[in-house]
């Protein structure tokens, strides 16, 4: 048989190999770069963003404690000092919803909106004057909570694996929430019962929610760590002011929840100390929105 007949051994494998590396390499570059970036972990705590909260907290809990003195000798009306904390957290809402990626965000976002123009129109009720018992107020509060609620509901659900136990949670949620108020309700005295009564229910089942939307879930502990402590505190701080209120007397008012200078009846924590918890838990919400608006600036950046 002639040489050119002969046909020289063909070395198969390594035609494979690099077939296999020329399709990987493409369909890398053939990613797209938002698939790429979703894959890396997201870098939080930067050291800039470290010293910004570190500085917020230290600072903040520093200047709280100046303003409740100066509020103790009446330099100044409390409803402004509140409206301050009111401003740079909707400040942060309105950039998050911005930046926000993620429908659920944004959705959380906008319900946030809406609880700093609610609790900007509470404060200003009260600047006029407005009894806590109001009808009007109490409308207003009630509004307040349920959005807080849902803001809550929102950040948690994102990116988050739902289990069997948020399957639950979110499942009996409604049907217990709205058991308990009617409980609320119809334990109270009929010579005292009222829509405000059904009112007042509402906003304290929707405070209990909002805490246990963020600290029951195991989920919530294991993904977002952060969000969960900041954003858990501040329902569990107003609920425990307001029952610190019910030792002094009967009558329970949610709108000292947000306002606790306006007390009609006193109550053992009732003043510098109520005061100032009251900023302590709007620091907490502030530090909370800040840390997912790096969240979302880190993992979407411009």
């Amino acid at each position: 048989m002639p040489d050119s007949a002969i046909q020289p051994d063909i070395d198969h494998t390594n035609d494979s190999e690099n077939t296999v590396s020329a399709n990987t390499t493409l369909n890398v570059e053939e990613m797209p770069q938002a698939a790429l970036a979703s894959s890396r972990p997201v870098v939080i705590w930067t050291p800039a963003f470290i010293v910004i909260f570190a500085l917020t907290l230290v600072f903040g809990s520093s200047v709280e404690g100046i303003l409740t003195q100066g509020w103790i000798y009446s330099y100044y009306t409390g409803q402004w000092i509140f409206q301050v904390h009111v401003i740079l957290i909707s400040l942060c809402w309105l950039a998050i919803l911005v930046l926000a990626r993620s429908n659920w965000i944004r959705l959380g976002s906008i319900f946030g909106c809406i609880w700093g123009l609610f609790m900007t129109l509470n404060i200003t009720l009260i600047a006029l004057h407005a009894s806590s018992t109001s009808s009007v107020l109490i409308h207003v509060n009630a509004a307040t909570c349920i959005a807080l609620l849902g803001s809550y509901i929102c950040l948690s659900i994102n990116k988050t694996p739902l289990s069997r136990v948020d399957a639950w949670f979110f499942g009996l949620a409604p049907i217990v929430g709205s058991i308990a108020v009617a409980f609320i309700y119809y334990i109270t005295p009929a010579h005292v019962r009222s829509l405000n009564t059904l009112e007042n229910a509402i906003a304290t089942v929707a405070l209990v929610l909002s805490l246990l939307v963020w600290w029951i879930r195991p989920t919530s502990w294991k993904t977002q760590p952060g969000p969960a402590f900041l954003f858990g505190s501040v329902p569990i701080l107003l609920l425990l002011l307001a029952i610190s209120n019910t030792i002094g007397f009967v009558r329970f008012n949610m709108s000292n929840f947000f306002l606790p200078h306006v007390v009609l009846f006193p109550g053992p924590l009732t003043g510098e100390a109520h005061f100032l918890y009251a900023q302590v838990a709007l620091l907490f919400l502030l530090l909370g929105t800040m840390r997912v608006l790096q969240h979302e600036r880190r993992a979407y950046p411009r």
